[in-house]
């Protein structure tokens, strides 16, 4: 199956899943991939965590983080169709990260600017 597939078909019953396995799939595919997935791509983790209450009242307890995992494991299993088993397991990785730091990505330079 191809990604573009999966990605339509997730989007008619779970859209944010779909952002999400979209962006890590994007990820995990770049033959230059970063370190770190960007900020965008966290987000869309981010953002399907919370839809399906994975950060229970919002602190980074260690339930809440377990919680996190534990539905990110759902991303990883919509991306079976579209990837091998050595990249799932590092999106499953990233995702685990990404479960224990909502901020787990690479940092944008502000170019000259200072706060």
């Amino acid at each position: 199956m191809r990604k573009e597939e999966l990605i339509k078909q997730l989007q008619e019953h779970e859209p944010l899943l779909a952002n999400a396995v979209s962006h890590m799939v994007e990820y995990i595919q770049d033959r230059y991939a970063a370190a770190y997935p960007s900020k965008a791509q966290t987000e869309t983790v981010n953002d399907y965590l919370r839809s399906v209450y994975a950060d229970g009242d919002g602190s980074m307890s260690e339930r809440n983080r377990e919680h996190r995992r534990i539905a990110s494991q759902n991303i990883t299993i919509a991306a079976i169709r579209v990837l091998d088993s050595r990249q799932l397991d590092r999106l499953q990785d990233v995702l685990d990260h990404i479960a224990y730091d909502r901020e787990y990505y690479v940092p944008e330079r502000g170019h000259g600017m200072h706060r």
